[in-house]
């Protein structure tokens, strides 16, 4: 039986995503919508400001663990904070597309050019940060080939990119985009899992 701490903390969290979007789960059977799935890509590759929190779980085959993360995106540039996993503590990111400058509590401080080889070196935290800039709003890195599933709605069940594969639980609808809420890459033995907890899609600030 659940205390009655929990259950108005759980209250509480689910009130708040509630408040600012509209939880879908996946869509009912039918046809993929390729028309539907075209305007997506359309509308958010648009998308040029935008911002996320949530939950991130990490497993690879020696180790995992789970943290919160902060995204914010403006055009090229992001900022991106990450804490716990794989022992990883808080790590800082800040860059474009071309180069990234990371920073971690442990004391890392180095450009990468390649996060995602410099993390698994560095952190032992395997992450496709320049391609999640676009997984995170559910659509292809524009760099790379991709094979998908979509549903009846346009919406991805499964994309697969650049040896990666991620699987699309969960969508909320923000300012008439729907956005994803929960999903899942893997990649060999490794595992991560993205819970968002709130989308901000207002225009953000100029980063420093």
């Amino acid at each position: 039986m659940k205390s009655p701490l929990r259950a108005a903390l759980v209250f509480a969290a689910t009130s708040t995503l509630a408040a600012c979007a509209t939880l879908t789960g996946r869509a009912p059977e039918g046809t993929a919508n390729e028309a539907a799935w075209q305007a997506r890509l359309t509308e958010l590759d648009a998308l040029d400001s935008w911002e996320l929190s949530g939950r991130v779980g990490v497993a690879t085959a020696k180790d995992g663990g789970s943290g919160s993360l902060d995204w914010k995106q403006q055009g090229a540039e992001l900022s991106f904070d990450f804490r716990g996993p794989l022992g990883a503590g808080t790590v800082h990111m800040e860059g474009d597309t071309q180069a990234l400058h990371v920073q971690s509590s442990r004391g890392d401080d180095f450009i990468t050019t390649d996060p995602e080889q410099d993390f698994t070196t560095h952190l032992h935290m395997p992450m496709p940060v320049f391609s999640m800039r676009y997984w995170l709003l559910g659509i292809p890195d524009p760099g790379a080939p991709y094979s998908k599933t979509v549903d009846a709605h346009g919406e991805p069940m499964t994309l697969k990119q650049r040896d990666w594969a991620v699987e699309y639980q969960e969508f909320t609808v923000v300012q008439g985009l729907s956005l994803p809420v929960r999903f899942i890459l893997t990649r060999g033995d490794i595992r991560i899992k993205v819970a968002v907890n709130e989308w901000n899609l207002a225009p953000a600030a100029a980063m420093p």
